[in-house]
Order: C-alpha cells, then sequence, then structure tokens
C-alpha cells in the first residue's frame, strides 16, 4: 500500500487541482428549530377547538430567543422544504402546552418527530421506547417539557414527505402535530425530470373535535368513540359563504390559480384515522408522476385520485386553453373550476353539506 500512497501524495502535489477533486465536497447544512406549542384553531363556521402543533419562531426555522413567545400553531404544521443532498439538523424544542386545564394529564407528556417516508435509523426515526445508539436513555420515551433533541440527515432523495409526532400517534397526530417536508431537486421548478410553472402542497386530513377537548379538559380520550365532525383540507374547510375570510377558496395556499398553458405541479398527502381522501378536479386531467417520494417510471392519468392516510402523490395538470370550436364545452379556458373529495362523507363537516375539502382552480 505504501508505493499507491505515495504516488498520490506526488500527484497531489504536481497537480493540485486532483487534490482539490479528491477531497468530499462539503454539504450544505439546513439547521431547522421546531417548537412544541398549543392552542386554539377556529373553522369557517366559527367553531373553536383545541389543537397541538410544532410553531416556527420565524420563516427562516430559527432558534427563538430566550423569553420569546412563540406564535400559535396551525394546521397542518409549517411547510419545510429542504434541497436534495443537504446535511439536515432538525432541532425538536418541546415548549410544553399552555392552554391545557389545570388537571389535564397532557401537561407533561413527551413528543418527537417521525420525517415519514424517509429511511432513517432508528435513533433519527422519532419511534420513542426503542433503544438505540446515540439515543440518550432519558429521551427513549420521547423529548420531556423543557428538554431538546437533534434529528440528523441526509436529504436523499427528491420528493414530498410530511413530519409527525410518533408519541401516542392517533392523539398527537390528529391533534395537529403533522406537516410537510418537501425535498426539492436540484433544479428549480423540477422533479423527476418534469418541469413545471406552479405548485401547491394540498394537505387532506380529519378530526374529532370532542377528543381535542377531552385532551384539554382530562387528557385522555376513548378512540373507540372516535367520530370525525371536520373534514380540512390545509386545515380549512369551505363554507358557501365566498366572503368567509377562514374558508379554503379564501387561503393563497389552497386556491389553485395558473395561467393558460402552465403546468401545475400538486403535492397530494393526507392523514386520517379512518378516512380515505379522493381528490377530485371537475376540469382537469391529472398526470401522476411520483408517489410516496419516488418518481414514477410510467406515469398514469387519474381525474379521481384516492389517497390513503400517510400516502403522497406528486402530480402535474397542464392547464389548458379553449381547445376547438367543435366541443364548446371542453377546455373553456380562463375562468373558475372546482376540485373536491369525492369521498362525499368527507364533505359533510358538522353533518353540513358543503363543508369540507373544496378548492378552486382559478385560471387567468
Amino acid at each position: 500500500m505504501r508505493p499507491i500512497v505515495r504516488t498520490v501524495a506526488l500527484a497531489c502535489v504536481l497537480f493540485p487541482s486532483l487534490a482539490a477533486a479528491a477531497l468530499p465536497t462539503a454539504r450544505p447544512i439546513r439547521n431547522i428549530h421546531l417548537y412544541v406549542n398549543d392552542g386554539d384553531w377556529e373553522f369557517a363556521d366559527g367553531k373553536k377547538t383545541y389543537i397541538v402543533g410544532y410553531v416556527a419562531w420565524n420563516q427562516k426555522f430559527e432558534a427563538a430567543p430566550r423569553g420569546a413567545t412563540l406564535p400559535p400553531p396551525t394546521i397542518p404544521s409549517p411547510e419545510i422544504r429542504v434541497k436534495v443532498g443537504d446535511e439536515v439538523h432538525v432541532f425538536l424544542h418541546n415548549a410544553g402546552h399552555h392552554h391545557l386545564a389545570k388537571d389535564s394529564a397532557f401537561s407533561n407528556v413527551t413528543h418527537t418527530i417521525h420525517f415519514h417516508g424517509l429511511d432513517l435509523v432508528q435513533a433519527m426515526d422519532g419511534v420513542p421506547g426503542v433503544p438505540a445508539e446515540g439515543l440518550p436513555e432519558k429521551l427513549l420515551a420521547g423529548v420531556p417539557v423543557g428538554e431538546a433533541y437533534e434529528y440528523k440527515f441526509v436529504a436523499e432523495y427528491e420528493g414530498t414527505y410530511m413530519y409527525h409526532c410518533h408519541v401516542d400517534s392517533t392523539t398527537h397526530i390528529l391533534l395537529g402535530m403533522y406537516g410537510a417536508f418537501i425535498v426539492e431537486g436540484a433544479q428549480p421548478k423540477t422533479i423527476y425530470g418534469h418541469t413545471y410553472d406552479r405548485e401547491y402542497t394540498l394537505f387532506f386530513s380529519e378530526m374529532d373535535t370532542r377528543h381535542n377537548e377531552a385532551i384539554r379538559e382530562e387528557g385522555e380520550y376513548d378512540l373507540s368513540k372516535w367520530k370525525s365532525d371536520y373534514f380540512l383540507l390545509n386545515g380549512r374547510i369551505f363554507t358557501a359563504d365566498l366572503g368567509n375570510p377562514l374558508s379554503t377558496i379564501a387561503d393563497p395556499k389552497t386556491v389553485i390559480k395558473a395561467k393558460e398553458g402552465e403546468t401545475v405541479l400538486l403535492r397530494l398527502m393526507g392523514v386520517g384515522f379512518s378516512r380515505d381522501f379522493v381528490f377530485h378536479p371537475h376540469a382537469y386531467h391529472m398526470k401522476v408522476i411520483g408517489t410516496d417520494g419516488r418518481g414514477l417510471e410510467s406515469p398514469f392519468w387519474k381525474d379521481t385520485l384516492p389517497i390513503a392516510s400517510g400516502e403522497r402523490y406528486d402530480v402535474l395538470v397542464p392547464v389548458i386553453g379553449k381547445r376547438n370550436k367543435v366541443c364548446m364545452s371542453c377546455g373553456m379556458g380562463k375562468g373558475i373550476s372546482i376540485a373536491h373529495d369525492h369521498n362525499l362523507g368527507n364533505m359533510a363537516s358538522t353533518g353540513k353539506y358543503p363543508r369540507g375539502p373544496l378548492t378552486i382552480f382559478v385560471v387567468e
């Protein structure tokens, strides 16, 4: 081995550029700080309910200053974006629960982050109770109130993922502890080799507000009594009052805007207790190009796409203009069309229709 080492060393002296190329390239590092916080969430029908979620101190996900007041939680939790090849460091700070009843047993529960769809070793996987090298014993059951934990991994594959708590998963996730985790490719506005002009993340979920209030008041709930009363798209429901500021169609993250001739990427994902979600746009077919963080070798077309809890789909929607003069109703071009959950029970939050996951395409 010595002659080889000497030859390599001599080559590095004679050809410095080769020496630089032989050294490993430093990866970009993304530091992301997430804090557990709780509060109330209001729906477009005026109902408020208790939620728990992950919050970011600012849009850069920087560490909060000591003594800072954290922002209230949202549904879903903030969308995280990194790039393929990034070395990602996610710091989970369990800041506790501050809107519980005095005797609620939920006040001292632990939390974790599971990066759903990423292939990680146990110490970074966020599942409590499983011993793992590098995982402190005091954090084996999750991150206690007042403590923090650093998750470290490299974003290996581009695609659409999610993150959520894995402690008492049914309760913690459906209280609101979930969000989108997006790994962007090397080229802008490109995914799996396909290009697009705009993109939207549409997160479908469900909620039992009786469950949420039981956690607030007592800290526990008999999950055999679960009955979803709200079906959400990006945390909102649709209402027939088109001026309602809390409706899905008042949310710029949910209303799909485009121009004729553009291609829109939709990242579809779902989290549910027992329901599947079925996304159906009225005016367009969708080209399914990826699922669960992997591009498809053979994309396929759908106009009604079922989404099970935990699934993610990447679809492209070509926004066509007026196509011809034969079919007067085909490809109407500019205007508004609806897209909604075609599992029709999901369109009836609190038993009233239409109060569910409905949005619109606005073609300019």
